[in-house]
């Protein structure tokens, strides 16, 4: 039972690693930012207000899935649900 669980939540770890890598380099880019002159970033092409939306598009791992969806779909895996079809694809 313990090596079907842990199979089972491969993509919630790896879901959970990705989300706090992603975490670590937003707040990497944010304090290495604000540390720069306002001078500094007027080169960069930033505003003082803009580190924080710059921090978190810097941060994002392309391909990555969520937290809440990997969450969700093993859930669904571990409780013995097929697929995600829905009612649209279930014929009466």
């Amino acid at each position: 039972m313990q090596t079907n669980q842990t199979a089972t939540f491969t993509r919630t770890r790896a879901a959970f690693a990705n989300t706090a890598r992603s975490l670590q380099t937003r707040q990497q880019v944010t304090r290495e930012l604000a540390l720069l002159s306002d001078r500094a970033l007027a080169d960069l092409g930033l505003y003082r207000s803009d580190i924080r939306t710059f921090a978190r598009d810097a941060s994002r791992i392309e391909g990555a899935e969520s937290l809440i969806s990997a969450i969700t779909a093993d859930l669904k895996a571990l409780l013995g649900f097929q697929g995600t079809a829905g009612a649209a694809g279930r014929t009466i």
